[in-house]
């Protein structure tokens, strides 16, 4: 579905992300790890179309992104950027149907699908009953759902999530991770930048993992989170434990 190949992409002169290739496939929850400055977030904005690559090409559908207008590619792909932040003391039920804006013109009122969506939105996040709560009185990990339910009112089947769980205590970060997981249940196609190696071996279908602005790893949970990997990339030491997700890492020491 959405597919780059070989892309480098530079900021202020600077090589940010250097020949990635990745795909991202419908019914997927592909997440993405990798230190501090790795070069995630500049990818994922990439992949969304808010960056230009400097090279290399993305492409959407088999068709090269940048041919798409600003409003159709907000259809087809829902951007979540990093942290929940509502300045506006608006209901949480406007706030989602600001999802629907790629939908129509600026002036036009609410249709019936609209409507439908918005609605699937608020109970998919399970937040119906916050309809008319103002956001800025929510709490941070209430404002993650409701900024994840904008997202979904979109209906975009691409979902670009940059630290979705940022910031958010342990259960929230649960009810998150789950509702991306649905998400790709659904039918879309899923990628999330993560922190958390625990939240990626218990949830993801995939993982990707970046250093140094390139991709070195890419593939199911128990292929990539290894021991061996994590202190290469992470530079910690971890010990794998069994469940019946599978091996989950548990972090040991800085090395």
């Amino acid at each position: 579905m959405l597919r780059a190949v070989d892309v480098s992409i530079e900021l202020a002169g600077e090589t940010i992300v250097e020949c990635a290739t990745i795909d991202i496939k419908r019914g997927e929850l592909a997440l993405l790890l990798g230190p501090n400055g790795a070069g995630k977030t500049t990818l994922l904005r990439g992949l969304a179309g808010l960056l230009r690559a400097r090279r290399g090409r993305i492409e959407l559908d088999r068709r090269p992104l940048a041919t798409f207008s600003a409003r159709e590619r907000a259809r087809r792909i829902a951007y979540l950027p990093q942290g929940h932040s509502f300045h506006w003391p608006m209901s949480v039920a406007a706030v989602v149907a600001l999802g629907r804006h790629p939908h129509a013109d600026t002036f036009s009122a609410l249709t019936a699908a609209d409507r439908a969506a918005i609605a699937a939105a608020l109970t998919a996040t399970g937040i119906e009953s916050w309809a008319s709560r103002t956001v800025t009185s929510l709490s941070g990990g209430e404002r993650a759902r409701v900024a994840l339910a904008r997202a979904l009112a979109t209906q975009a089947p691409t979902l670009l999530a940059d630290e979705p769980t940022l910031s958010l205590d342990p259960r929230h970060q649960l009810i998150v991770m789950e509702l991306l997981a649905q998400a790709a249940d659904r039918g879309g196609a899923v990628l999330a930048v993560v922190h958390d190696l625990t939240l990626a071996a218990r949830f993801a279908d995939r993982v990707l993992m970046m250093r140094d602005g390139r991709l070195v790893a890419d593939g199911a949970p128990r292929n990539v989170l290894t021991p061996e990997r994590i202190a290469d990339v992470f530079a910690v030491e971890a010990a794998m434990i069994d469940s019946a997700v599978g091996p989950i890492p548990v972090l040991q020491r800085p090395l």
